[in-house]
């Protein structure tokens, strides 16, 4: 069944073109930010996918990484996704494990992803605010430093000048229900705009309750040459986490809580508040110069509580009990983060446009453990600061009247303070490391929709600030030492052609990754990998209008990670999937109804940890299709979707742990997704 199901998706995707007729879609009125400049999509030498605010409504996104899976084809991988994708994260290069640190999340150009190892916040943006999502499938480390190795995502809430007033209600399986609005209106020349949500599952597993609240609030005043914004948002949530099924993927009970010998996961639970603000300009200072500028401040509060492990009394040798007897355990993290990027787009007529910047981060980050035994409790303390300072250089030189040599560099040191005190002993260290990325390439334009580039540059990413510690079988955190940046150099070709009423994008790279930054399952620490890890792979993404009412689009990815020399020299990363492949169809019976389907498929790839132990089982490929109904009735939208329409069950996360050292997780485990489910959404326009 599956391997028919693969074969018409590959069957599908590459018959498209012989399907098409004329053409009306293309890219040449596309502007982006990618370059961190409002810029046309063809002068920019990249992988670019831009998903529309029309398509998000098509689907009926609950989550942006849902949209970032079903609309931009993208590998989301999580521990507690539920309805809502929290801690969701979403692979690019194919970092496997580390994905989450080498895929940079931007909003409206500021960075989103934390000072540690945490899952991006997706919720602190309602859906509804969103104008467009940016993608660059690709390095991008001369535009945005660190973390921008694998590749780029920028949701960019909503700029257009139009008025959106919208309120919708949703229902569905497991106890799922939500409330959304948006508020945008202009005044003359300032635009208001507020939106928010609140979302509740009872969730299918057990002990995976999750709820969220957020706000967003954007004023923009536009003046003749120029334009200002300030955005403010606050997001609450709270999500019940089950910790994983200890077997293979496809055994034992998914919907089961873990609570055995080791830990217990009942009742436990997340909570995190995020709060902040954004403020931006842009100004023409003359018609060769404009300058854009923007300051964010983020501020992040978590709390983590579970009944506890079961590591005895610490004054008996920390010996297990039998039967177990569990200990709360509650971990609260508080960060925050500065950033301030001011920047300079100078056009020289035939020399080109130049762009100059400069990037400032400032970033806290604390974590405080509390851990009760039966004689004690302990108590640990641990932070670190950072502070970033970047300039950077892009330049765009015509040569002819349809090639450009692009080329740019940046250079960005990092300031690093970090202490721990685990109630045995206090380590800190103090390290100013710095590391450059830099970019080389030619971009020939056919028309004003088509393009081909050929490009090499390196980038890299600097350790988050939990890398600096292991975790002992214990349950005591140690310093494990200050690591260098990891050093990331690709080369890319790519295109995007027009055959008929098609649009083909394609890219093809290779990326060698030195120094490494990774988790060390022996060792129990982060360490930079001597050995070199060589990432290569194809992308192609179709866009076709079949009929005036049948649309047809396609994202693939074929890739391979392997190590290029050590002990596990010529063998795979770890979840690092060989093959995904994402086909949507969007049927228009007239203007008030529709009807769509998304299938993704994802290959199979090794447990993580798999490496470290020798443990080669692979997590099985997947299958998931959704369903979508639109119907709308002169000013109410009527939206119907069947998730996991035929009930696949599966992982996009499992893992390995050494049987003789259980401190976590003794053999292969995984942490099941949803099966089937329905929602409604109906909506109001006003």
């Amino acid at each position: 069944m599956k391997k028919t199901t693969i074969a018409g998706l590959i069957g599908l995707l590459f018959s498209t073109p012989i399907l098409a007729a004329e053409t009306n879609i293309n890219a040449k009125d596309v502007i982006v930010t990618a370059s961190r400049v409002h810029e046309k999509i063809q002068n920019i030498p990249a992988n670019i996918k831009v998903i529309s605010r029309e398509d998000i409504q098509e689907i009926n996104a609950t989550s942006i990484p849902q949209i970032l899976s079903q609309l931009g084809g993208l590998n989301v991988t999580g521990t507690a996704l539920g309805q809502f994708n929290q801690g969701a994260t979403v692979d690019i290069g194919g970092y496997g494990a580390t994905a989450g640190s080498t895929t940079l999340v931007l909003i409206n150009g500021q960075r989103v992803s934390s000072i540690d190892s945490s899952a991006t916040p997706w919720e602190i943006i309602p859906v509804q605010s969103i104008d467009r999502i940016e993608v660059i499938k690709g390095s991008a480390g001369v535009q945005y430093g660190d973390r921008a190795v694998g590749g780029v995502i920028n949701i960019v809430t909503n700029e257009s000048q139009k008025s959106i007033n919208q309120a919708s209600a949703t229902i569905g399986s497991f106890g799922t229900s939500g409330m959304n609005a948006i508020l945008q209106n202009k005044f003359n020349d300032t635009l208001f705009r507020i939106s928010g949500n609140a979302n509740h599952s009872d969730g299918w597993r057990q002990n995976t309750a999750s709820e969220q609240y957020s706000i967003n609030a954007r004023i923009t005043q536009y003046f003749e040459k120029s334009s200002a914004y300030l955005e403010v948002f606050g997001n609450h949530n709270k999500n019940q986490t089950p910790g994983a099924v200890i077997a293979p993927i496809g055994q034992g009970n998914p919907r089961d809580v873990k609570c055995d010998i080791y830990s217990c996961f009942k009742g436990a639970n997340n909570k995190y508040d995020n709060y902040g603000l954004g403020l931006g300009t842009t100004f023409e200072v003359t018609d060769s110069v404009k300058f854009e500028g923007d300051f964010s401040y983020k501020n992040t509060k978590s709390e983590f509580f579970k009944n506890g492990d079961n590591q005895g009394d610490p004054l008996n040798g920390y010996a297990l009990y039998n039967p177990p007897q569990y200990y709360p355990y509650t971990a609260n993290y508080s960060r925050w983060r500065i950033d301030f990027s001011p920047r300079l787009k100078v056009e020289l007529e035939k020399l080109g446009t130049l762009i100059i910047g400069y990037d400032y981060g400032r970033a806290y980050g604390s974590q405080n453990d509390s851990n009760t035994f039966t004689s004690y409790t302990a108590l640990s303390n641990s932070n670190a600061s950072l502070i970033d300072n970047s300039l950077y250089l892009n330049h765009r030189l015509p040569i002819k009247e349809k090639l450009d040599l692009t080329g740019g560099f940046r250079r960005q040191t990092q300031q690093i303070s970090a202490n721990d005190d685990d109630g045995y002993d206090l380590s800190n260290a103090q390290k100013t490391t710095s590391a450059n990325a830099w970019e080389l390439g030619l971009n020939y334009k056919f028309s004003d929709a088509e393009k081909i580039y050929v490009k090499y540059g390196q980038s890299f990413r600097f350790p988050n600030i939990d890398e600096f510690w292991g975790y002992s079988s214990s349950g005591r955190t140690f310093f494990g030492g200050l690591i260098n940046p990891q050093i990331d150099r690709t080369a890319e070709i790519g295109s995007t052609f027009e055959i008929g009423n098609t649009r083909l994008t394609t890219s093809v790279f290779r990326t060698r990754t030195e120094d490494g930054i990774r988790y060390n399952v022996s060792t129990q620490k982060n360490i930079n990998d001597a050995n070199i890890v060589e990432r290569k792979g194809v992308y192609l993404s179709t866009a076709s209008l079949i009929t005036d009412r049948l649309s047809f689009y396609t994202n693939s990815k074929l890739q391979e990670a392997i190590y290029e020399d050590g002990p596990y020299k010529g063998k795979s990363f770890d979840l690092v999937p060989k093959l995904i492949i994402n086909a949507r169809v969007n049927y228009k019976f007239d203007n008030d109804w529709s009807l769509g389907l998304v299938t993704n498929y994802v290959g199979s790839q090794y447990y993580d940890g798999a490496n470290d132990k020798g443990a080669y089982t692979k997590m099985p490929s997947y299958i998931v299709s959704d369903l979508y109904l639109n119907k709308k009735i002169n000013q109410w939208d009527l939206k119907l979707a069947i998730k996991n329409l035929t009930n696949e069950r599966y992982a996009t996360y499992g893992g390995y742990q050494d049987k003789n050292n259980p401190s976590f997780y003794a053999g292969y485990y995984y942490y099941p997704s949803d099966p089937r489910s329905v929602f409604a959404t109906l909506s109001y326009n006003f």
